[in-house]
């Protein structure tokens, strides 16, 4: 029993000192973030494209705006979460919902594997997520706002590699 306490609160030891040491996952925060400059641009390259389509919509109701939108769906259930292919990276839109004014959607996206692939590089892969409101007030364009957000839904992260590092949504402004 004393055997099994010893090991309990070595174990625990272990990990605070790990956290308090800044050791554990990666993190990128904030555009001077120091983020691997080839992942940065795996995650741009499938960002862009929908920044343009969540931010400069072309159509000004609720509907076909969320149709408009690449990426895959997701329903925010655990279960559902391996049907998803991140193997190359991409896009996953979940947490949606709409009103006859307005829609908010979440945004998860994985860089896919570094390319080209270097021995040791670390990590191997980045992800971000944040979540876009739009209000639509028939106006000429409708108003739309993001929001950062601290961390990415766990089922969707434990797709990637294990040593996948975080990268906040304003590492990739500017």
């Amino acid at each position: 029993m004393e055997w099994g306490r010893a090991i309990a609160h070595a174990t625990t030891a272990s990990a605070a000192a790990l956290l308090l040491s800044g050791c554990g996952p990666t993190r990128y925060e904030g555009y001077e973030s120091g983020i691997d400059d080839v992942l940065a641009r795996q995650i741009m390259a499938f960002e862009d494209p929908l920044s343009s389509q969540l931010l400069q919509p072309q159509v000004d109701e609720p509907e076909p705006y969320l149709a408009a939108l690449s990426g895959m769906r997701w329903d925010g259930e655990t279960s559902t979460a391996s049907g998803l292919d991140l193997d190359a990276g991409g896009v996953v839109l979940y947490d949606i919902s709409s009103t006859p004014f307005s829609t908010e959607v979440s945004v998860f996206i994985a860089s896919g594997p570094r390319s080209p692939v270097v021995d040791g590089a670390s990590p191997t892969q980045a992800y971000t997520c944040y979540r876009v409101e739009a209000e639509f007030t028939r106006d000429p364009m409708p108003s739309t706002g993001r929001t950062l957000l601290d961390d990415c839904p766990e089922p969707l992260v434990a797709l990637l590699p294990e040593d996948s590092a975080f990268a906040s949504g304003d590492v990739f402004d500017g």
